[in-house]
């Protein structure tokens, strides 16, 4: 049941009692009030007829009173008038009384001896009527007699039933009223506002969180809709919380399988340093013999051996590079001059750089301060950065390498302004498009073709410097070449992070 049928029901009990009570109580005064108008109107009557009664009795015209009796008697409101004598005998009545029985002794002697008007009730048929019985005193003190007055009731009852009529209108009016202001009422006020949250409602439990139910007012129903979009705020915002958790905890699955495999890949690269070692140590030891015995005589042949040497140390270092990467280790730190490091890498790629016809820049002031660093780490940092530039530009360019130290606040961090050795290394290559430059320090990506990158270059680059507690900035576009940034702090102790972990900010 709607509730502005409830509140009809309700208030219609209530209004009907109220009713009711009001039109008996009505009745009830309208005919006190009515039989007291036909008492008055009766008592009227019934002097008239006992003044021209005596008039005429005393005049000895008899006569004119029968004709007075005749033309009153069945009149719209008068039945009949009767004549008694003094010793309460039936003296006159006109013919359509016959019928009726006489007054009674009691009420005859009442009036005779009492000389008092009496009045009773009759039905005359099924008609109620009002009989007033009064005395008629003659000039000398005694009675000429009695006269009877029978005065139709059936106007009281006309009234009564009108006053019913009219209170039953007055009812019927009250509640088709009442009805009709409720109804439009609770529609404006209650059901209208209702249905559009039970339609918001729908489209929330349908997914929709962005319905909102318009607070036109400030009553209850506008606290309603109001609390209604508070929970749509935060629904909402509880929706978009399980999302981030749950894009966080698929981001934390991803890096769990990355992890699963990079173990996978330290324990491949582990039994690979094993198979690798050995013929690469049996290759350094025949050139080192070669080179005690004095194969090439001290002039290219030497310098070659060497070569071979070098190299063959270099593909060890990868080798325990990649075994670093798989599993942590601690840099060996010490007093490092990083132009030293830089010079030491431009000096091993100087063939390439004269192979690609690539001109060299630099800037690498004498009087900077040292670091406290790995200085291997930090060789294998800087060449694996050169060796990208060279590669970027395979039809000659130039390759710009500076070294300064600034103040710059750490970008994840949020801390104040600090002393930082800044290292640039910038190329005039290809560069990269805009939607690689956020996975250039992932293991094994990488854009070049098979055989000729592994893709994991930056991502150790990248590992060594944050241990070092520096970061990593590039800047590319494609065709306008990269700019990649290295900062590393002086006070390495309190910025280091291990590779794997996050620094909290303080």
């Amino acid at each position: 049941m709607k509730i502005g049928t409830r509140l009809i029901v309700s208030l219609a009990i209530p209004i009907a009692i109220l009713v009711a009570l009001f039109g008996l109580v009505e009745e009830r005064s309208g005919r006190a009030r009515f039989d007291e108008e036909l008492s008055h109107e009766g008592r009227a009557i019934a002097r008239t007829v006992q003044l021209a009664t005596q008039y005429a009795l005393r005049d000895r015209q008899l006569g004119d009173v029968h004709t007075l009796i005749e033309q009153m008697s069945g009149g719209e409101r008068v039945l009949g008038v009767r004549l008694f004598d003094r010793h309460g005998r039936l003296s006159y009545q006109p013919a359509l009384l016959a019928s009726l029985p006489p007054a009674s002794s009691a009420q005859l002697h009442e009036a005779l001896e009492r000389r008092q008007l009496v009045q009773t009730r009759l039905r005359v048929g099924r008609e109620p009527v009002v009989s007033f019985l009064a005395p008629l005193p003659d000039d000398t003190g005694g009675l000429h007699g009695a006269v009877q007055v029978l005065v139709f009731g059936t106007f009281s009852r006309q009234a009564a039933r009108e006053s019913r009529r009219s209170i039953l209108t007055f009812a019927v009016a009250l509640f088709v009223t009442i009805g009709v202001t409720l109804l439009i009422a609770t529609r404006v006020h209650v059901s209208q506002p209702t249905e559009a949250l039970v339609d918001n409602m729908r489209h929330v439990a349908s997914g929709d969180l962005a319905a909102r139910v318009p607070v036109l007012r400030r009553d209850e129903i506008g606290r309603l809709a109001s609390e209604f979009n508070t929970m749509c705020e935060r629904l909402a915002h509880a929706r978009l919380s399980v999302l981030e958790q749950q894009e966080e905890r698929r981001q934390i699955e991803t890096r769990m399988r990355e992890m699963d495999r990079l173990a996978s890949l330290g324990r491949l690269a582990a039994g690979l340093a094993h198979e690798i070692g050995t013929p690469l140590n049996v290759i350094r030891g025949r050139a080192e013999w070669l080179l005690r015995r004095g194969a090439g005589a001290g002039g290219a042949g030497d310098k070659y051996l060497r070569t071979i040497a070098d190299q063959i140390d270099r593909i060890a270092g990868i080798v325990r590079n990649m075994l670093d990467f798989a599993r942590e280790r601690e840099p060996q730190l010490a007093p490092t001059r990083l132009t030293g490091v830089i010079e030491g890498v431009i000096e091993l790629i100087g063939h390439r750089l004269e192979e690609a016809g690539i001109r060299l820049e630099t800037e690498l002031p004498d009087d900077l301060p040292g670091l406290s660093a790995d200085a291997h780490q930090l060789h294998e940092v800087f060449l694996n950065l050169a060796l990208n530039a060279v590669d970027a530009m395979p039809h000659g360019g130039t390759l710009r390498i500076c070294v300064a130290c600034v103040e710059v606040a750490h970008p994840e961090w949020g801390e104040g302004a600090q002393p930082y050795l800044v290292a640039a290394i910038e190329d005039t290559g290809t560069g990269i498009p805009a939607e690689h430059l956020g996975r250039v320090f992932d293991p094994f990506f990488t854009t070049k073709d098979v055989g000729e990158g592994t893709g994991l270059g930056l991502s150790i680059a990248h590992g060594i410097v944050r241990e070092h507690g520096g970061w990593i900035e590039i800047e590319s576009a494609p065709g306008h070449g990269t700019r990649v940034t290295v900062h590393f702090p002086f006070d390495h102790a309190a910025m280091a992070v291990p590779l794997g972990e996050e620094r909290i900010a303080t």
